[in-house]
């Protein structure tokens, strides 16, 4: 009875205290509940105005704090264009500080209290003109998020709290009028017309492989970007739509870095780190990059003669095969600062690579107008392309105690050598006749290029009455020295070796060329109100010396001098609308890549090579620009006209008693292009980012014997959407018509992707990416045409491999505290047409172009 008892009792107090286990577990759920309830999601608005004029101060930032005390902002956010501001946050109910300011303005810090109320009007926020008389007082205040210029819109990466994660590609993405593509391909003003420099210089770092070396940065070693909208004499003669001029940090206190790695399942692999540190008063940043690329395709040509003494009639050609290579880059900057006014800085880069398309197969079958086979042969090729470059630049700048008022020393030097090597074996097919006396060959062909380039230059500028004027001058002087070595070797079955010399009808056609160019600019700036103007020229002698080390005779120098004029006018007709008109005059030299003599006849029916008498283009461009930028909505539209005088192009011609086709370029006569573009950026939401770019452009080409035109059209779109548990999920497309060229028309081509990214580790340093792009086709065609009227015509198709996906992982480390500075004026060379592939590799005919 008594055990009864005790086990009745020792129920009795074990369910007592389960009922208040239970107690205690409900109060802390409800209070758990409750805290976390505290915590609500509020919208703030309002708007920015001049106390004087009471129109809205464009772009002001808005920031939330705490307190007074404390530098860390629970919330920034820039107003639009017209000083209005709204956005989300998420806070405890009670008291805190809203924190205002903006370029030329008196910083504004008023208390606000959140509670009930979720939507809360701030109303207006009236900003006083910011005193002169403050020389001698030491202000700390935080930068605005967006600037704006008479040339130029602003972005402080370093001001935007995520700049502390992401990489500047990222960045880029926020940067108004700035588009980057699922491929991360780079748009200023929808548009690829545009140039981008390193701190107001030219960077082959970037020039080579901008979006590979832009993704490797991290966003934290950016100090600004800007876009500059309409480059004026200073740029050279060679005018562009936009420059987009990202400055960095100079070299901390500390340091800091990345490292990445990527894999595709077309093969493609990369790698890469970045560092940044600073020792004593010496800063320096070092990047260095490695990337493996290759692919498959198929290939068939078909061309028709319409010549009447032609041997054939019908020419069909099947080939197959696959290139591959490497390239690495890297770039060293380092900067000294010997006082307030005085600063040196200096740059180093190298990049390099191969291309390779080894065991190239095709089998060629000519017919004549019965379709009876009168010849066919079996061609191999291997190719091979290396490539290496050195570049650098110091520069001394001096400032002076009046605002703007800058003088800047500067040289650059550029180092391109570019090594071909091609062996070509041509068998004829013993199934068939051949009755046009197809001639075998087992022959190496070597072309060693060189492009040296050292250019000089000082510049000036000088504000007048609070910088309504302001005056730029320079002066700059550049050396190009550009050759070719050339070399034919054919095969010894002896020696196993290509060492027997093949003599050449014309020698090797080597080429030694040099090229001495002076220039002088000056600009005037007028800003009055809402009203700019920009006037400028640039006075540009050129004098070309071409020697034939095989043929004297062909020796000949050329000597030219250009005046290069230059119109902007800018009308801000509200905070948030600006139209702007401009014209330029330009000049574009040809660079070793169209006059490189080299003949290339690996295939005995198609024989390619330079051509050294080109002469220089010029070109007239004028365009008309409207702008609307606002907090959520952004959009450029504009109209543009060019006519290009002595325009290179690809020509193509053949001989009508041998069939063999023969391309080269020349000076072709007039080519004109209107068109007009449109790109429109919207966030409807905090979570979900949609753009939408077009081009449409009329071409014609016009000379004393022929007129061709035709139109393109393209277009591409997307939406960048922000998930749940750090996920970023992106989705877009794009496509565009045949492009055309002189006596030249491409294929149609589009494309779509998908993907998706999440951060990891405190910090979000760690990040993981997924892409596919193309997933439901593993293979594409493409085709385009080429002819000579009365004479040609080809077809040519090429199946290549479409679909891909990749992953990246990338890594950040370390931290900065304190900065120096660099130099705010460099270098920047646009006169160069330039040709073959700009970003260092070989990639496939037809391919996803955008």
């Amino acid at each position: 009875m008594c055990r009864l008892l005790y086990t009745f009792a020792a129920i009795k107090f074990f369910v007592m205290n389960i009922k208040i286990v239970l107690l205690f577990l409900l109060l802390g759920v409800s209070t758990s509940i409750f805290a976390q309830t505290a915590t609500k999601n509020y919208t703030l608005k309002g708007v920015v105005t001049e106390e004087e004029s009471g129109y809205g101060v464009p772009y002001a930032t808005i920031s939330l704090k705490k307190d007074s005390v404390s530098q860390d902002f629970l919330k920034r956010a820039a107003a639009d264009a017209g000083g209005k501001f709204e956005f989300d946050v998420a806070l405890d109910s009670g008291s805190y500080l809203i924190h205002i300011e903006a370029v030329g303005m008196e910083a504004i810090l008023n208390k606000i209290e959140l509670a009930d109320n979720r939507k809360i009007d701030a109303g207006k926020f009236a900003m006083k003109e910011a005193s002169n008389e403050l020389a001698d007082v030491q202000v700390f205040a935080t930068a605005p998020l967006v600037t704006q210029d008479i040339d130029k819109i602003g972005y402080n990466v370093e001001a935007d709290p995520e700049s502390k994660t992401n990489t500047v590609i990222e960045m880029l993405r926020k940067v108004p009028l700035v588009t980057v593509d699922q491929d991360d391909e780079i748009k200023v003003k929808g548009s690829s017309s545009f140039k981008i420099y390193l701190n107001g210089k030219p960077s082959n770092m970037i020039t080579k492989n901008p979006k590979d070396v832009l993704k490797s940065m991290p966003a934290s070693s950016i100090k600004k970007i800007e876009v500059i909208t309409d480059p004026g004499a200073k740029y050279d003669a060679e005018g562009v739509t936009a420059i987009l001029n990202i400055v960095t940090q100079s070299a901390l206190q500390g340091y800091t870095g990345s490292v990445r790695l990527s894999a595709s399942t077309k093969g493609q692999l990369g790698a890469g780190a970045y560092l940044q540190t600073k020792v004593g008063k010496f800063g320096v940043t070092a990047n260095m990059n490695w990337g493996q690329y290759g692919s498959p395709s198929w290939n068939y040509s078909h061309t028709e003669n319409y010549g009447q003494n032609m041997p054939y009639k019908y020419s069909d050609t099947h080939g197959e095969s696959a290139y591959k290579g490497d390239y690495v880059y890297g770039n060293l900057e380092t900067s000294y600062e010997f006082d307030s006014l005085n600063l040196v800085s200096a740059s180093l880069g190298v990049n390099g690579g191969k291309n390779r398309s080894p065991n190239t197969f095709s089998q060629t079958y000519m017919r004549n107008e019965l379709n009876e086979t009168v010849s066919a042969y079996n061609s191999w090729t291997n190719n091979t392309n290396s490539y290496y470059g050195i570049s650098g630049n110091i520069d001394y700048q001096r400032t002076f105690r009046k605002p703007e008022q800058l003088l800047t020393l500067s040289y650059l030097f550029d180092l391109s050598p570019n090594n071909t090597s091609n062996i070509s074996i041509i068998k004829n097919d013993t199934l068939y006749p051949n009755l046009l006396n197809t001639r075998e060959m087992d022959m190496k062909y070597v072309s060693l290029g060189k492009s040296d380039e050292h250019t000089f230059q000082i510049d000036y500028t000088e504000p007048f009455d609070s910088s309504k004027h302001v005056i730029e001058a320079g002066l700059k002087y550049i050396l190009r020295i550009n050759s070719s070595d050339n070399a034919y070797k054919l095969y010894n079955p002896w020696t196993d070796e290509y060492d027997i010399d093949s003599i050449r009808p014309h020698g090797n056609n080597d080429l030694k060329y040099y090229q001495h160019i002076f220039g002088a600019y000056a600009s005037y700036t007028f800003k009055l109100n809402n009203f700019s103007i920009r006037a400028g020229g640039r006075l540009e002698g050129t004098n070309s010396d071409v020697r034939f080390p095989d043929n004297a005779q062909r020796n000949f120098q050329a000597g030219f001098v250009s005046l290069i004029p230059s119109l902007s006018l800018s009308y801000k007709i509200n905070d948030a609308n600006t139209l702007r008109l401009s014209y330029s005059n330009g000049i574009s030299r040809p660079s070793i890549w169209y006059l490189n003599p080299y003949i290339d006849d690996s295939n005995p029916y198609s024989i390619s090579y330079g051509n050294p008498d080109l002469k220089p283009e010029r070109s007239h461009n004028v365009s008309l620009n409207y702008g609307l930028l606002k907090q959520k909505f952004n959009m450029n539209f504009s109209l543009s006209s060019g006519t290009v005088l002595n325009s290179i192009e690809s020509i193509t011609l053949m001989d009508e008693n041998t069939g063999i086709i023969t391309q080269t370029y020349d000076n072709i006569g007039i080519n004109q292009r209107f068109g007009g573009n449109i790109y429109v950026n919207y966030n409807p939401a905090r979570w979900l980012r949609l753009w939408l770019q077009s081009n449409a452009s009329y071409v014609m080409f016009k000379n004393a014997s022929y007129e061709y035109n035709s139109y393109s059209l393209n277009a591409w779109g997307g939406a960048n959407v922000t998930m749940p548990w750090k996920l970023k999920f992106n989705t877009g497309g794009g496509g565009q018509t045949p492009w055309v060229g002189y006596k030249f028309k491409g294929n149609t081509w589009y494309y779509y992707y998908f993907s998706l990214s999440r951060s990891f580790l405190k910090g979000d340093k760690l990040t993981v990416s997924l892409q596919a792009t193309n997933p439901f086709e593993k293979y594409r065609s493409f085709s385009g045409s080429r002819w000579e009227d009365n004479i040609y015509n080809t077809r040519y198709s090429s199946r290549q491999l479409t679909r891909d996906f990749r992953l990246s992982v990338s890594f950040r480390f370390g931290e900065m505290k304190a900065e120096i500075k660099k130099a705010e004026r460099g270098i920047s060379n646009d006169d160069l047409k330039a040709g073959g592939n700009s970003s260092g590799g070989t990639q496939g005919g037809g391919g996803q172009q955008h």
